[in-house]
């Protein structure tokens, strides 16, 4: 985890953390390190906290099929080690499933979520017919256990639309993450994976009553804007916005417009 306090007042000697406290959390197979727009951004007017998933940059480890291990990491961070409340989840897909599961189980955590590129059920079913077909989803498991780095080598090029991946924010993502990968990072990737694919949120989606905003790429190969919009749907509170043109990273290829619905967003709560 990484915690970024936001700017002190000089006429006070004592350390003053700006409120609200963000949390950004990131997506699969990848680290806090893609949040460097918003980190930027963010840091001189709110406090900034970038929560690495179980097994994706610390040495932890995400231990069972399910979004327990992230949930409970992130509780543990928001409830029982820190003076502050009311924070403001920042979550992107897996990062997003992990936040509406912590908001559900404790309602009084959170005053508000973002979703980017969020999926309340990752494989589609016969009543969710949005998600990513079982038999693709599976192969994908296969082939990680099969050929781990090739498999990755062509997974995080699909975050992007093919007009995105010629930019240098595609092509820094891509880089970021072709590397050699420790057994540690690959069993937990498998994991959280394998916990994706049985994800079901949508019975849990009527308890969550704070105020959400979804943002989602237009043209998303992840997780398709269908599913945002089942979110907005169906969430108590909640409103769509959708990035015209953007995969499923539009805090990265669009970070300016990215940030400032999110700036106008965090404004009105």
């Amino acid at each position: 985890m990484k915690a970024v306090s936001g700017q002190r007042s000089a006429k006070n000697s004592e350390p003053r953390t700006p409120n609200p406290q963000l949390v950004f959390i990131h997506g699969w197979a990848t680290d806090s390190k893609i949040w460097k727009y918003q980190s930027e951004e963010f840091v001189n007017r709110y406090g900034v906290i970038t929560l690495d998933l179980p097994g994706h940059a610390e040495k932890d480890v995400w231990s069972e099929p399910t979004l327990k291990p992230a949930v409970e990491k992130l509780l543990q961070f928001t409830v029982h080690d820190s003076q502050f409340t009311g924070f403001i989840g920042i979550g992107w897909s897996l990062g997003g499933q992990s936040l509406l599961e912590a908001a559900a189980k404790m309602p009084g955590c959170f005053k508000g979520l973002v979703l980017i590129g969020v999926s309340p059920c990752f494989v589609a079913k016969r009543d969710f017919p949005w998600g990513q077909s079982a038999g693709v989803a599976k192969r994908m498991l296969k082939d990680m256990k099969k050929d781990f780095t090739g498999t990755m080598e062509r997974f995080y090029p699909l975050n992007f639309t093919e007009d995105e991946l010629s930019s240098p924010d595609a092509r820094w993502f891509i880089e970021l993450y072709k590397q050699p990968y420790t057994k540690s990072f690959r069993d937990c990737a498998v994991t959280s994976l394998e916990a994706l694919l049985i994800i079901d949120l949508r019975d849990i989606i009527p308890d969550i009553k704070i105020p959400v905003l979804i943002i989602h790429g237009e043209k998303d190969n992840v997780c398709p804007v269908d599913t945002g919009k089942y979110l907005a749907h169906n969430l108590p509170d909640a409103r769509l916005e959708i990035f015209k043109d953007a995969g499923h990273a539009p805090f990265l290829t669009k970070p300016k417009e990215f940030n400032k619905i999110v700036k106008g967003f965090i404004e009105t709560l």
